[in-house]
């Protein structure tokens, strides 16, 4: 059964619906799963109003982005937060 929190979009990242933002009266997905520009895996955005609405990577401690192999377990990841 296909998790209804998570949109795909035109781009082939996905969305979540679960946890949402306000920003300039509309609601928006706080994450987004996308394909990691940098090479290989997906990376999770999260959006940050403060910069004008963009997806910002979720960091690791050590300030490296986190890094999953696939979009299913970066999906998971933010489900089970």
């Amino acid at each position: 059964m296909e998790n209804t929190n998570w949109k795909k979009n035109q781009q082939g990242g996905y969305l979540s619906y679960r946890i949402n933002v306000t920003y300039l009266g509309n609601e928006e997905p706080k994450y987004h799963v996308l394909k990691n520009p940098d090479g290989d895996g997906w990376v999770i955005g999260v959006f940050n109003g403060l910069i004008g609405g963009e997806y910002v990577p979720l960091e690791e401690a050590g300030g490296e982005p986190m890094i999953f192999p696939t979009a299913e377990e970066a999906k998971n990841y933010i489900d089970l937060k």
